[in-house]
């Protein structure tokens, strides 16, 4: 009788790298150089990768839910964040 598998093992590096890179978006999208070269593309990976890993949630091929919504909207905060401040240093001066 042959042995019974194990399941593999979850897949869980897109959510790891929507948290690391929701974080790192935050972090740097204060500062007005940096957000526009930094920060954006962070963001942008953190929600895209967010997604990625909440499909692999949803198939339950991974198990890490809480950081794939935490990088998910940390990511999202810094895209707002991102606008915000590209608008208060790059808006037009009227007057």
């Amino acid at each position: 009788m042959p042995e019974p598998q194990a399941p593999p093992p979850p897949r869980n590096g897109m959510g790891l790298a929507a948290l690391i890179l929701g974080i790192t978006a935050c972090v740097f999208s204060f500062i007005p150089f940096l957000s526009e070269f930094l920060a954006a593309p962070a963001a942008v990976g953190a929600v895209a990768a967010a997604f990625i890993s909440w499909d692999r949630i949803e198939h339950g091929t991974a198990t890490n839910r809480a950081d794939t919504i935490a990088g998910g909207i940390l990511g999202a905060l810094a895209l707002a964040v991102i606008v915000l401040v590209y608008l208060a240093t790059h808006g037009s001066n009227s007057g």
